[in-house]
């Protein structure tokens, strides 16, 4: 059996500046953007292809995630301490510099929104 990750959800409570942020400083591309019942359903994907990342209206039956802790979801980079300078450069926040942990090196940025993401490397 095959199996792969296609997509993983973002809950944010504004559509259009997760867009913004995850296009204008991480690089990704819009790949879908419809209507979807009174708010949009919007895909976007990684420079390098790969799962996509659901941009998803947060209500009170699925609120936006936690900005208090890392989110699950674990970016990888090639390069760690070039990829956080480049996104550095574009505005991207880290609350956490890489940095060498037993298992490889580990970073965490801020989307505008305040959500929190883990960039590894092996």
């Amino acid at each position: 059996m095959a199996l792969s990750i296609s997509q993983v959800t973002i809950y944010v409570e504004d559509q259009q500046q997760a867009v913004d942020f995850w296009t204008g400083k991480m690089g990704f591309k819009v790949t879908t953007d419809m209507p979807y019942g009174e708010d949009r359903w919007i895909e976007v994907e990684p420079p390098g292809g790969g799962a996509r990342l659901v941009i998803y209206k947060a209500d009170r039956d699925m609120p936006a995630l936690a900005t208090d802790l890392p989110n699950y979801v674990l970016f990888h980079a090639d390069d760690i301490v070039q990829t956080h300078a480049e996104l550095a450069a574009k505005g991207v926040e880290f609350t956490q510099e890489p940095k060498r942990e037993p298992w490889g090196w580990s970073a965490v940025f801020k989307d505008d929104a305040g959500h929190l993401f883990h960039l590894g490397q092996r």
